[in-house]
């Protein structure tokens, strides 16, 4: 018996939905046929046996399932396989019964627990996504509890004519921030808001997480801070919620500008950006607001870049690309003359993108199974 598991070496993604199976259930295969297709947030994954034998489907077509767990399996003959199958029924059978069984993700689970939404309450026939948690969270009307923050650690304090900059989420993203105020003399990163409360009183390169949003407003008006850096590049999403937030609150958000960063001398810049090491802005460029550009990031002379958008490493883009709002970027992406990206597209990693995308449109990139054999003399 060999389990069939999709190849997620070059796939940030946690979870897919099976599009397209090419066997049937129970087919005979040889070594290396394509057994199914699975798509992810960023891409399109063929699978292939990785050896010879009789194949079951443990995933309907259409069902979305965690990458960690197989989708097939492979049989010596067709007994055995019969036999797994009448093993899998009974234990379906009795996890039905059981009361309060659901499936979520591990980030769906994380999330959960960060927002206290109690997953037993969800519909446990399909898996239960991030989404899923933060659409629950967001339904309940009810007032937050009042939280106690004497405890919490103190704002750092700076040296006078050093701006105190207070960052929003204290994940990696922080950690590249308070990194590119090492180099600023200007400015320096005081504190740090999360809203896990996982780690509140602790530190990020010896800045102190001081408790969750809600937390804002307060340590602005007392003077904690001067301006916010949303130091999260995982979710464009939640950049445009946490901008929206800032500004609803008079809170001014700064740039932070690593000093590798080569900026035309008439590049236009907003406020609330984040320019990694090495990142380059060609002539013309017009960038908006809250933006996250990681390192190696070029968008050549006369592009625009709108509001809220995150980037992998190393995009390219050539002249006269257009990048609007809420985009999501992977890593190693090309971008030809006169591209246009439409609000909310999201673009896999590798990707050589030619002609305009539409808003809320996807480009996934169809992951090739590569082999490591030993060198030939």
């Amino acid at each position: 018996m060999k389990p069939v598991l999709v190849p997620t070496n070059d796939v940030n993604s946690e979870h897919g939905i099976v599009v397209n199976w090419f066997v049937d259930d129970r087919d005979k295969v040889e070594a290396g046929a394509l057994l199914v297709e699975v798509e992810t947030s960023k891409a399109v994954l063929e699978v292939y046996a990785p050896e010879p034998g009789v194949v079951l489907h443990l995933v309907r077509q259409g069902t979305e399932v965690p990458l960690t767990e197989p989708v097939a399996m492979l049989f010596d003959s067709v007994s055995d396989l019969t036999a797994y199958a009448d093993r899998l029924a009974a234990e379906a059978e009795a996890r039905a019964a059981a009361p309060g069984a659901v499936r979520a993700s591990v980030k769906a689970i994380q999330r959960a627990q960060e927002l206290g939404v109690d997953l037993s309450t969800f519909d446990g026939s399909r898996l239960i996504t991030v989404k899923d948690v933060e659409a629950a969270a967001s339904a309940v009307q009810a007032e937050p509890a009042t939280v106690d923050y004497s405890a919490m650690p103190s704002a750092l304090a700076t040296e006078p004519g050093v701006a105190r900059i207070l960052l929003i989420g204290g994940a990696l993203g922080a950690t590249q921030v308070i990194d590119i105020f090492s180099q600023v003399p200007t400015q320096q990163a005081v504190a740090i808001v999360d809203d896990d409360p996982g780690r509140w009183g602790t530190d990020v390169h010896g800045v102190p997480i001081v408790g969750g949003s809600d937390r804002l407003a307060a340590l602005f008006a007392e003077g904690v801070f001067e301006a916010a850096v949303i130091a999260i590049g995982s979710s464009v999403d939640t950049r445009a919620r946490f901008r929206k937030i800032c500004a609803d609150a008079g809170i001014p958000l700064a740039n932070a500008i690593d000093p590798t960063a080569k900026i035309a001398t008439d590049v236009v810049i907003g406020q609330g950006n984040i320019i990694c090491a090495f990142c380059h802005l060609g002539t013309g460029v017009r960038m908006g607001d809250n933006n996250f550009l990681s390192a190696y990031n070029s968008f050549d002379h006369h592009s625009v870049i709108g509001s809220d958008n995150a980037t992998g490493p190393s995009c390219v883009s050539s002249g006269k690309v257009t990048v609007r709002d809420r985009v999501r970027l992977g890593t190693g992406i090309f971008l030809e003359p006169g591209v246009v990206l439409g609000d909310g597209v999201q673009v896999a990693s590798g990707a050589v993108i030619v002609t305009s995308v539409p808003a809320n449109h996807a480009v996934k990139t169809k992951v090739v199974t590569t082999t490591v054999v030993p060198r030939r003399s």
